[in-house]
């Protein structure tokens, strides 16, 4: 044990020196320092901005005295256009609206003698730079936002009325999501991916849609929630989820018992989750009009409570859509219904509505990305239901993310033994009666639970970046993910384990386990014995009475005798080896 601490010491030393004067109190008030200032900082940001823009609009009124009388005598009137303002006042008017703010299809309103420095798209990638040319001549620079996965230009219609149906070959398709905004904007401008994810919860869900979606490229932490066994993402099986072929056409769409099993879900999440906004996405038009109508009709006699969270003026109101209407909108959870069943002989038709057609991978997409914190898939049919030779695009995309989800729930971890310090205190914290886990998804180094309290635990040493992102970031995020965080010093670690555990107790509020008991030795009972000591003088022997130590052995093994001069040790020692002469 002992050469496993000093190789663990050296591994420590060898990446930071500096190590060897540490004071880790001095370190850990630094970093609260720190952390103190850089909040400050960031929460000035926009205290500043206010204060600047105070100030410019104070400066403006005693520089352009007329332009102010303009523009209060402007102000007083019911509305007021683009061209009246910039024409009364050309220089208040930059102070008194910095940004503003409009669809593609209102820019042509705003005067054309109104300049901006920046104009940022939002959403490139669904709109055509043909839709974005108004915006974009107005300005000295553009930052288009948008993804590519997701998003793909689109036409919709402007009226009410027999719609005409938009539907392209896959040819067609992928011409029109090359003529994006983004995909035109992307040959002509620098490009920067953001594969960061800071949405605070639905670790299972972002991971599967990662990796089926985005290819790995997204990064995101976990999520406290998985730790404790709480998946994000789960599918809901309807086993009597059979009905009869649409006259018209020809699928099994909207069977009543998925209708039923909705309503029950939205119902449950009303009750148990008031709080959080919920929405219901499907494939299936139908089926949209139809959990629409039975939610209205399950919650027309319930208590004020559900009727306020169904039909209430919320800031995220509950919703029944399609996926392709779904595309700007994001709730905390979704449901997501398919809204297609099995025949009554058990068979599932390969007609997926929009998921069957070209486009409908991106469509599965819009709707696997519209949960910030969980989704649940309501399905009357299993991914073994499915014959994938008979179905393309989005509803073969389905088949493998309904097998994708059935498997994951079945991967073990692997533990990462990476770092000799981080499993000592693993072990330390399991005998404290802790649940551990090292190399946790693979993002974190050690976290632990007790109770419902998580905690993930970091050295200062695994983190290679920045200050700011290791003390005030990525805390940040990881307890807005559920977590409690605790930063140690290797140092620390090293010096006093035991020390760091304890505290790790505390932090989660679990008993400290009792010392363990100390077994009595039992006393031998013997009989006193007579010790005659040996004096050089010839004075009388004495008798001293005296008796045995408890828990020793009262008649010990006697002392090996000396070894007695042989008659050939003299010969031994005048030998010498024949390279000494």
């Amino acid at each position: 044990e002992l050469a496993w601490w000093r190789s663990a010491l050296d591994s420590l030393l060898e990446q930071e020196r500096a190590l060897l004067g540490a004071n880790t109190s001095v370190l850990d008030r630094l970093e609260a320092d720190f952390r103190l200032v850089d909040e400050a900082h960031a929460a000035g940001s926009a205290q500043l901005l206010a204060w600047q823009l105070a100030e410019s609009w104070s400066i403006g009124l005693v520089d352009w005295p007329e332009e102010a009388a303009a523009l209060k005598k402007s102000l007083r009137r019911d509305t007021i256009n683009s061209r009246e303002l910039h024409e009364s006042a050309p220089h208040l008017a930059r102070a008194i609206a910095p940004v503003w703010l409009a669809s593609p299809y209102e820019v042509h309103e705003v005067s054309d003698a109104v300049r901006f420095d920046t104009v940022i798209l939002v959403d490139a990638g669904a709109t055509t730079l043909a839709e974005n040319a108004a915006a974009i001549k107005r300005a000295k620079q553009v930052v288009a936002f948008g993804d590519p996965v997701a998003q793909t230009p689109a036409p919709f219609a402007i009226g009410l009325g027999q719609h005409p149906r938009f539907d392209d070959d896959a040819e067609a398709l992928e011409a029109r999501h090359a003529e994006s905004a983004l995909a035109r904007l992307d040959t002509l401008l620098p490009t920067l991916t953001l594969t960061r994810s800071y949405r605070a919860g639905g670790e299972d869900l972002a991971e599967l849609v990662n990796r089926r979606f985005y290819g790995g490229r997204i990064e995101s932490l976990p999520w406290a929630g998985s730790f404790l066994g709480h998946n994000s993402i789960r599918i809901d099986y309807v086993e009597d989820g059979a009905g009869m072929p649409d006259e018209h056409s020809g699928a099994v769409e909207s069977v009543d018992a998925e209708v039923d099993r909705v309503v029950e879900l939205v119902l449950e999440h009303a009750e148990q989750r008031p709080k959080e906004s919920l929405m219901v996405i499907t494939a299936s038009q139908r089926h949209a009009a139809r959990v629409h109508r039975a939610v209205l009709g399950a919650v027309a006699g319930r208590p004020g409570a559900l009727q306020q969270f169904v039909v209430g003026d919320r800031a995220e109101p509950f919703a029944v859509m399609t996926i392709d209407k779904a595309v700007a909108e994001s709730r905390d959870r979704v449901i997501f219904s398919i809204g297609y069943g099995r025949t009554p002989h058990g068979r599932v038709l390969s007609d997926f509505g929009a998921l069957g057609r070209p486009g409908g991978d991106r469509l599965l997409a819009v709707a696997m990305t519209r949960a910030r914190r969980a989704m649940v898939v309501v399905s009357c049919f299993t991914a073994e239901d499915l014959d994938e030779e008979r179905m393309e695009h989005g509803a073969l995309a389905l088949a493998e993310l309904l097998s994708d989800v059935t498997a994951r729930t079945r991967i073990e971890s692997v533990p990462d033994d990476s770092d000799p310090l981080l499993v000592d205190l693993a072990r330390r914290l399991e005998a404290r009666g802790l649940r551990v886990a090292l190399g946790h998804r693979g993002k974190l180094g050690l976290v632990t639970s007790h109770g419902g309290m998580c905690l993930t635990i970091e050295t200062d040493t695994a983190l290679q970046t920045s200050l700011r992102e290791s003390l005030r970031l990525r805390p940040s995020l990881l307890r807005r993910l559920g977590w409690h965080y605790l930063r140690v010093h290797a140092f620390e670690l090293f010096s006093n384990p035991d020390a760091v555990a304890d505290s790790v107790v505390a932090m989660l509020g679990a008993a400290p386990p009792p010392p363990p008991p100390v077994a009595p030795v039992p006393a031998v009972p013997t009989e006193p014995i007579d010790i005659v000591p040996v004096s050089p003088s010839p004075a009388a022997p004495r008798r001293v009475r005296t008796e045995p130590v408890p828990g020793s052995d009262p008649h010990p093994t006697p002392e090996p005798a000396r070894h007695e001069p042989h008659e050939n040790d003299e010969r031994l020692r005048g030998d010498k080896p024949p390279h000494w002469s």
